[in-house]
């Protein structure tokens, strides 16, 4: 009787697949970052006068096209009253929100400014209030 013999199956050892995971997840991490930083650079300075300027309102700015429509400047944020239209508390709010654009921002390469006011309330739904402006009636004097 010969012994034949058998192929044990190739395996990778231990130490190597846990080396291979942080490797992924540091890529994975960088990536996300590198990501974060490029989508979020050109409006940052926007973004920390708004907080700067009104406290606790989260405030979002992005910008771009959606869909083949107008380049659009976006800014979305928190208010502690409801927003409406023809309130003064919330037309000044947007005075001074298209103010700090046109301070912050070069909003001369978007055709629309829109703002958007948001009042969440806890265990109800929230009030949005909803600002569009051609951005060269903006910049006419």
């Amino acid at each position: 009787m010969s012994v034949t013999p058998v192929d044990r199956p190739r395996t990778i050892p231990g130490h190597w697949v846990v080396i291979s995971m942080f490797v992924v997840g540091a890529c994975a991490t960088a990536l996300i970052f590198i990501y974060w930083e490029m989508h979020t650079r050109p409006f940052r300075p926007l973004t920390e006068a708004i907080g700067r300027e009104f406290r606790h309102s989260l405030p979002k700015v992005e910008g771009g096209r959606h869909k083949q429509g107008p380049v659009t400047l976006r800014v979305a944020m928190r208010v502690p009253f409801k927003p409406a239209k023809g309130v003064e508390e919330t037309e000044s709010m947007v005075r001074r929100i298209i103010e700090l654009a046109k301070s912050h921002t070069d909003i001369s390469r978007y055709e629309i400014l829109e703002v958007y006011l948001i009042q969440r309330v806890p265990e109800a739904e929230a009030v949005t209030e909803s600002f569009k402006f051609p951005t060269q009636e903006l910049l006419s004097p």
